[in-house]
């Protein structure tokens, strides 16, 4: 499978922005010319805030119309509303450098100049080692897929912080639920706390920011949470089980690490940041916490105490607040 590859360039870190290139640019442009294909996208900030979009297997002519209508729909959609705020390149440099110091690898340690606004055109370079290698590269890709079209029918109704976190909740328990095994569920929300709060220790946050985000308290006579109850993402999920046997039969990553992922990228598609998947994190491991062990919790398996790698967040360091899901 060949993927072509494109990097929409806005010039706000907005969420409303983003959310609207991705419904009024993305969504018609893949529906209308490449229905058939498959696609998927992120939301990312080096060179710039932007979503990168990737198209598999078009030929030159429907690359060309499909690169036609995104510079078209990206002009229009593109243009800053009320509330907007512009970034300026002092302000990406920063916030950039930040997030390219605290955890990245490879190339993404050195921040890049601001590109303009527009389609910019670029090449997909997978993450073999992060999803367990080359051979099961397809079947993450196919979940990217399904990922991205839940995102973009669900981001026009999830009109609240709140709606948006409670998203974020039950796809990261049906990302944990493809483990199979409870327990390994909890050292999964456990580990994803504790890498998260690592990861935003790194970038800058304060230490008392970061006690409040992962500060939980539930009312009493709380509603149960069934975390089999997969609502919307029972597909994804029922992806993400099939990948798990995968992994563990033909792989040495472990299951464990490649939901992580696969669950940021989930946060990363609902245009959620580091500190929103952050409290995603503190909320799962309150209401599902591991069971006591003398006071010693053992490594997630597989993981041998290891800190799961933390991709870069949505948007750049102290964009967006922090949502309280409901308990």
């Amino acid at each position: 499978m060949t993927w072509n590859s494109w990097h929409l360039h806005l010039a706000t870190t907005a969420r409303s922005a983003h959310d609207r290139v991705l419904t009024r640019v993305v969504g018609p442009t893949v529906r209308e010319l490449a229905a058939d294909r498959p696609w998927f996208f992120i939301r990312y900030w080096q060179a710039g805030p932007h979503l990168r979009l990737r198209i598999a297997d078009l030929d030159r002519k429907t690359y060309g119309q499909v690169e036609d209508a995104l510079r078209e729909r990206l002009a229009d959609s593109g243009r800053l509303t009320g509330g907007e705020d512009p970034l300026a390149p002092e302000a990406y440099r920063r916030s950039a450098g930040q997030l390219a110091s605290a955890g990245e690898q490879g190339e993404d340690r050195n921040v890049r100049e601001m590109l303009a606004p527009g389609v910019h055109r670029a090449i997909y370079e997978p993450e073999f080692d992060r999803y367990g290698g080359p051979a099961l590269m397809p079947a993450t890709e196919t979940l990217f897929h399904h990922s991205s079209e839940l995102v973009l029918g669900l981001v026009p109704k999830a009109v609240t912080e709140r709606h948006r976190a409670l998203l974020a909740l039950r796809g990261t328990m049906a990302a944990a639920a493809a483990l199979g095994d409870e327990t390994e569920r909890t050292y999964f929300y456990a580990h994803g706390l504790g890498a998260w709060r690592a990861w935003a220790g790194d970038a800058g946050y304060p230490g008392d920011l970061l006690d409040s985000v992962t500060t939980v308290t539930r009312a009493a006579g709380a509603a149960p949470v069934d975390p089999l109850d997969h609502g919307p993402f029972a597909r994804w999920h029922d992806g993400l089980a099939a990948l798990t046997g995968d992994l563990r039969e033909k792989s040495a990553t472990h299951p464990g690490m490649v939901l992580f992922s696969h669950a940021h990228m989930l946060h990363n598609r609902l245009g959620l940041s580091l500190l929103e998947e952050l409290r995603t994190y503190a909320w799962l491991a309150h209401v599902f916490p591991v069971a006591d062990t003398d006071g010693a919790m053992p490594p997630a398996p597989g993981t041998d105490g290891a800190v799961p790698p933390a991709p870069g967040p949505v948007r750049p360091a102290g964009a967006g607040r922090v949502p309280a899901p409901a308990g």
